[in-house]
């Protein structure tokens, strides 16, 4: 199969999915994937490892299948992965998403949200000019996780009219007690006056 990759990659990378499908058993699994990790053929590691996934448990496979997708830019499966599967390491995909900085940050916002990692998401969004994930996240993903979203942006020094329309908008859905307790540790209480009175 190497030999066939080397004598021409785009040609007989159909076979080798085929062959490595059919065969993993014999060859074992990580043999396969190291293949196609080495000539970089990462649309034929996603499309082989997709036939694993449903079946495995392996933190490492889920790993190596949402790296595959989003290098090919399956940003769709990126999201489903990350939103229904419960065999990945969330710290190493956090990390592996936020370095790929991928166009959509759905995949992300569902590895942070499911795994409580509300303020780095935060940061990064804030970071990364993504405001409007930032609104998105507070208004349809999970308004309960505001008060955390409000502490990392006053921490990142966001601008406070942005903050307060963030709060606003979001209002009876916000649980009050944590986010006072969030403003009132960076002593910024009198940012919530308007909202406190809406209230």
């Amino acid at each position: 199969m190497k030999d066939l990759l080397l004598v021409n990659l785009r040609g007989n990378l159909q076979i080798v999915v085929q062959a490595t499908k059919e065969y993993s058993e014999q060859l074992g699994v990580d043999a396969c994937i190291k293949l196609f990790e080495q000539f970089k053929s990462y649309e034929d590691l996603y499309f082989f490892l997709g036939s694993y996934l449903s079946s495995s448990e392996d933190p490492d496979i889920h790993f190596k299948y949402i790296e595959a997708a989003a290098r090919t830019g399956q940003i769709k499966e990126v999201e489903r992965v990350t939103r229904e599967s419960n065999f990945y390491d969330a710290e190493k995909i956090m990390n592996f998403l936020m370095e790929a900085k991928l166009p959509n940050a759905r995949p992300l916002i569902n590895v942070c949200d499911r795994f409580g990692f509300v303020p780095d998401l935060t940061h990064y969004l804030y970071t990364n000019n993504m405001l409007r994930y930032i609104e998105g996240y507070v208004q349809k993903v999970n308004p309960g996780n505001a008060p955390l979203v409000v502490g990392q942006l006053l921490d990142d020094e966001c601008p406070k009219d942005f903050i307060k329309g963030l709060i606003l908008f979001v209002r009876s859905l916000l649980p009050v007690e944590p986010l006072v307790d969030e403003c009132e540790k960076r002593n910024r209480l009198r940012l919530l006056t308007q909202f406190l009175e809406h209230l």
